[in-house]
């Protein structure tokens, strides 16, 4: 008896995932075929090769856009019997298989030493594998022809795209959906959300991100790995809580003594196919409750998005905005104000920063700065050798400027224009600091460098202007495709709050330094210039890099040099 036991034990052991039918083949359905490819074309990872390949069920005409779902590491999960046993009970679309193996670059002494890409390729938390799937891998797999002759179709639409992996392969999905926007359906088994390389940082990006419309199926295991990169248990359940936190539409599997990628991923593939396309195609991924950011709660207004605003502004300009909320636009040519459809030209100089009475100061090359009323008449030229980057006004009239003494210079220099028009250098030796911000009440001025992931903060001395104690006050986020936050433009409310237009979108710190909240900007350009705007200085104006202007209504006010100076009390943090 004792024999028996142990021996039915032992089945079980080796057996404690029964997979159910949905992935067996089941009499009435039929199957599909793959179609095996190779692809050595690569551009964004030059010099590699990989394995395609494409299953497409027998259901598809080869004339309609059909579904996606891209795999790493290859087929998995038995996908093709599960998504033709799913597609004949009508529980899931018509969807084509991308599976692709991770690329290889060989070597010319040793063939047999290849560069393996793959935690580079999966790991990397960037949008550069995203747009390997989405400008090389897919439009591979669309030239090729079934063995009837069916052409490959797949749909554009980024409701009709999925992507999965297992271990770092389900990194790689998160990455590929969180970095492009362009994958809704994310199945992640196993996910290397560790120290790999840098996707540890995901699950802290969660809580800060405004929700994106994605929806996940998380799994892991009680005996999933714990190396020298980290324990992906807890990783895993640490993103679990983020999710949560940020009311994103989940689910997960935390399966009891379940090992890394064993057969507990393919036995939950069947129910997560379903819980990822549930409602197909009206019920689109999107949060199904409020994040507990209390800053996006703070700031945001429900309904009130990104909208687009004018597009073709040239490259270099700046936003900057007057007393009444105007928005003017900036450039070494000049500035106009936003909404003047005639695009009338206010001043023929590059604009800095704009004061109180509506007072610009403006530079021109080689000649120093210049000081013009609300209409660009010029009142007061100011000879200086400096080369001035960004400047922002006090209340008092005076300016702090940023710049090089000279062009070619490495570090930079802040300078006092005080309202008398006298210069005087308040800070030096800074690296690569090009943007500046003053709190709403005058407190404190911000420094912000493009290749550094801080920020300065210095006491703004009220008498004599000195710039006192300055310190890297700021820790804000860079992209791991980025050596900085690449920070370009900044402002602040009247509430404490520091806008940023960084490599990551808008990043809003509190009044303690820290990135709270990040706002992505429509199709994830990168913003290059902030402005406040609008009667009540709450339409947050941003320009990006694509050359389009947008607006986006907030529920803040933001700083400016008319009203009552505002009362800013935030505890230590």
């Amino acid at each position: 008896m004792l024999f028996l036991l142990l021996v039915c034990c032992l089945c079980q052991a080796q057996n404690k995932y029964v997979l159910t039918a949905d992935s067996k083949k089941k009499v009435g359905v039929e199957y599909g075929e793959h179609i095996y490819a190779r692809f050595d074309k690569s551009v964004v990872f030059p010099g590699t090769i990989r394995e395609v390949d494409i299953y497409v069920p027998a259901q598809y005409d080869g004339k309609t856009p059909a579904c996606v779902c891209v795999f790493q590491d290859g087929m998995s999960y038995r996908a093709d019997t599960v998504v033709s046993n799913l597609i004949s009970s009508k529980e899931i679309p018509m969807m084509i298989l991308v599976a692709a193996s991770p690329g290889q670059v060989i070597g010319d002494f040793d063939p047999d030493s290849p560069r393996a890409n793959r935690t580079y390729e999966y790991d990397t938390p960037s949008p550069r594998f995203g747009q390997f799937v989405l400008e090389e891998l897919l439009p591979f797999v669309e030239s090729l022809k079934t063995s009837e002759g069916k052409s490959i179709i797949l749909s554009k639409n980024k409701n009709d795209r999925m992507i999965t992996g297992c271990s770092s392969g389900a990194a790689c999905a998160f990455n590929v959906a969180w970095n492009t926007e362009e994958f809704t359906r994310v199945y992640s088994s196993c996910g290397s959300l560790t120290g790999l390389r840098g996707s540890f940082t995901n699950s802290t990006l969660v809580h800060k991100f405004e929700p994106k419309p994605i929806r996940f199926y998380f799994q892991s295991g009680s005996h999933d790995m714990w190396t020298s990169f980290g324990d992906w248990w807890s990783a895993n359940q640490a993103m679990v809580r983020a999710m949560d936190f940020a009311g994103y539409d989940f689910t997960y599997q935390f399966t009891e003594n379940a090992d890394h990628c064993d057969d507990n991923v393919t036995q939950l593939f069947p129910d997560a196919m379903r819980f990822l396309w549930k409602g197909y195609p009206g019920n689109s991924p999107s949060p199904k409750k409020e994040t507990h950011n209390s800053m996006l709660r703070q700031v945001l207004l429900d309904g009130k998005n990104f909208e687009q605003v004018v597009s073709g502004i040239e490259d270099n300009s700046i936003l900057l905005s007057n007393n009444k909320g105007e928005i003017l636009v900036a450039s070494e040519k000049g500035a106009k104000l936003l909404d003047d459809k005639r695009e009338t030209v206010i001043i023929d100089k590059k604009v800095l920063a704009i004061g109180i009475d509506n007072e610009m100061l403006a530079y021109e090359s080689r000649k120093g700065l210049v000081i013009a009323d609300k209409n660009g008449h010029i009142r007061k030229n100011i000879k200086t050798e400096i080369c001035p980057c960004n400047a922002v006004a006090l209340r008092d009239g005076g300016y702090y400027i940023v710049g090089k003494e000279n062009q070619g210079d490495l570090f930079t220099s802040i300078w006092y224009l005080s309202n008398e028009y006298e210069l005087s250098r308040k800070a030096d030796g800074l690296k690569s600091v090009y943007s500046l911000a003053l709190s709403g009440n005058n407190n404190w001025l911000y420094a912000f460098g493009y290749d550094t992931r801080r920020g300065f903060s210095y006491k703004v001395n009220k008498e004599h202007k000195d710039l006192l104690y300055g310190q890297e006050f700021y820790y804000i986020h860079v992209p791991d495709q980025s050596d900085g936050a690449e920070t370009t433009s900044a402002i602040c409310d009247n509430f404490g709050r520091t806008y940023l237009a960084t490599a990551y979108g808008i990043q809003i710190c509190d009044y303690n330094g820290r990135s709270e909240a990040i706002l992505s900007m429509p199709g994830n350009v990168k913003p290059v210039s902030v402005a406040w705007g609008g009667e009540a200085m709450n339409v947050l104006y941003v320009l990006c890099n694509n050359g389009w202007i947008y607006k986006r209504t907030l529920n803040t006010k933001g700083a400016s040099l008319e009203g009552v100076m505002p009362v800013i009390r935030v505890g230590a943090g």
